[in-house]
């Protein structure tokens, strides 16, 4: 049975005139990720390349597999700014703070 996505945990930081919301997605590959960035919003799905059901675990504290997230911004960002990284299983998503940022962006993940 395929596991239900989970929601990773999400820092959020700010510096340089930007927001940064930095999340862990290990197993996640950049064309099966979905971020949705907002004036005042972040969305997070991310979809399972290796499913691990047939593994036979003897102890498992965090998976590899899908995720979800949405994410309150504590400030107004310019969402036709925004880029998404994804690293070593971490997704950096990055837009500058801007008190007119409207909209929604899907940047592409690279």
């Amino acid at each position: 049975m395929p596991l239900e996505a989970a929601t990773p945990p999400v820092n959020v930081y700010e510096g340089n005139g930007q927001l940064s919301v930095v999340i862990p997605i290990p197993g996640a590959h950049p064309s099966h990720i979905d971020v949705v960035v907002g004036a005042t919003k972040l969305r997070l799905e991310a979809k399972c390349k290796y499913l691990q059901e047939d593994q036979r675990y003897h102890r498992r504290d965090w998976q590899v597999g899908s995720w979800r997230a949405e994410v309150d911004l504590p400030g107004r960002v310019d969402p036709a700014r925004s880029r998404a990284t994804l690293n070593l299983g971490v997704l950096v998503v990055m837009a500058p703070l801007s008190e007119t940022g409207t909209g929604e962006r899907r940047p592409a993940v690279e």
